[in-house]
């Protein structure tokens, strides 16, 4: 550590004589002669135009299972808290069918796109308080886990066929015992019914009434006629009219059981501390459950061990690959001389599929190594990892003590990094990850005991 802070002193110093002299304006990478002859601050350093593109690395040791649990922990559990789900005797997402039958909504009978009387329903007055009607919950009672929806608006009813025939101008019909009387025969059905989403069996029939001539014509004009018709829905038109109406308020007392149900999620309501798409990904994802993050730090400090064992016949020795193979530092050792070698990286996250950047739950992983003359490794860096969002920029630095190299040898140093190929978390296996390096650096102080 001493080390290092004296380098970044010597950095310090080398700037400001850079900044005020001219003599280093021409050529900043060369040796610094103004600094005494046993510190030396050399640097290499790449620009690219276009950016240079790294893709993602597969390594199957590396931080999968770490980034899963982060996820699971930073992302799921906090978007889909264990008050949205049920966690017996089924896991379900709360107030959905796979929660319960109860809330197992039929599709909707009638659109208002295409039924102006659903659209115009007046109950009592107008469609606002239709719908503040059906979205009150004031009668949705769940302390005992059963609810009860009396009060529903029936707007979704007034979509459904009528039993009142359809008079001739000038001309009635009027109720009479559940049937209707006209003063004319051989009459069509008022109001057959707006166009359903859904089929109700026997809405398309040729004989919508059983018709009989009576007299007692009561009610009709004044003075009443002689004779008049009894009009008595057939059973197979009568059968589509109470299917409709008891698939609309069936439809209507869900549809309220659920929202009732889902207001009361939480304390505050799902929609307020629920995402349903992150809680089906916990559903799916059962061990999820028992991941907290003492774990996940835990499988990362695993992983950290693995990518940061100097020996080269680790696990995990084989994840990291150059980042550009024509940007090192060859060095020849002299006695007593020790090193601090830092790294400069600028690069911008890149990805495929429509996700946020900000979401991916994943690191950029770079570290240096130094490497003798017959490719051996004599000292691999602690790996940095820098969060994969946006544009970022990474400055890092490693100290190299003089007993690791020997005099009169040639070492070279090199930058690496580590990008995860796939995430092996639910939502992101298919993602492709990758970085455009903007600007690469090294820079190497050399200092002599």
């Amino acid at each position: 550590m001493k080390k290092i802070l004296l380098a970044l002193c010597l950095l310090i110093i080398s700037f400001v004589l850079f900044t005020f002299s001219p003599i280093f304006a021409e050529s900043p990478n060369r040796l610094l002669k103004y600094l005494p002859q046993d510190e030396v601050i050399e640097s290499v350093n790449k620009e690219y135009n276009p950016p240079l593109k790294k893709s993602g690395i597969s390594c199957q040791a590396a931080f999968n299972e770490a980034s899963r649990c982060f996820y699971c922990v930073n992302t799921l559990k906090t978007k889909c808290p264990n008050c949205c789900l049920k966690f017996s005797p089924q896991r379900a997402v709360r107030c959905t069918k796979e929660d319960s039958a109860i809330y197992q909504c039929s599709n909707l009978a009638f659109s208002s796109d295409n039924c102006s009387t659903v659209a115009n329903c007046k109950c009592p007055s107008t469609a606002e308080e239709c719908n503040s009607i059906l979205y009150n919950c004031q009668d949705c009672p769940d302390k005992t886990g059963v609810m009860t929806c009396s009060n529903i608006p029936k707007c979704q009813q007034k979509g459904c066929p009528t039993t009142e025939p359809r008079a001739s101008l000038g001309r009635k019909c009027i109720p009479k015992n559940n049937n209707w009387v006209c003063e004319e025969d051989k009459l069509q059905p008022k109001f057959a019914g707006c166009p359903a989403n859904v089929g109700f069996a026997g809405c398309s029939t040729s004989a919508y009434y059983t018709i009989t001539p009576i007299t007692e014509c009561l009610g009709l004009s004044s003075p009443p006629p002689n004779d008049c018709y009894e009009y008595v829905p057939t059973s197979t038109y009568a059968g589509c009219i109470s299917s409709c109406s008891s698939y609309a308020d069936k439809w209507e007392e869900c549809t309220k059981r659920v929202y009732c149900c889902n207001k009361n999620v939480c304390g505050t309501g799902f929609e307020n501390n629920c995402e349903i798409d992150k809680c089906t990904e916990r559903v799916n994802w059962a061990s999820c459950d028992g991941l907290a993050l003492s774990t996940c730090i835990t499988l990362q400090q695993e992983a950290l061990a693995c990518l940061t064992n100097p020996s080269p016949g680790s696990t995990c020795s084989g994840c990291f690959e150059e980042i550009d193979t024509n940007l090192f530092y060859k060095f020849v050792a002299r006695s007593r001389e020790a090193f601090v070698i830092f790294w400069q990286v600028a690069a911008l996250t890149e990805f495929s599929g429509v996700i946020d950047a900000a979401d991916i739950p994943t690191y950029f992983f770079t570290m240096v190594k130094v490497i003798d003359s017959k490719g051996n490794e004599v000292h691999r860096s602690i790996m940095h990892q820098k969060s994969f969002q946006g544009s970022f920029s990474i400055f890092s630095a490693t100290s190299l003590d003089s007993s690791v190299v020997k005099q009169g040898e040639t070492y070279t140093v090199r930058l690496y990094y580590f990008l995860p190929q796939n995430l092996q978390i639910p939502g992101f296996q298919n993602l492709n990850l990758s970085a455009r390096i903007n600007k690469a650096e090294l820079i190497i102080t050399r200092t002599r005991d």
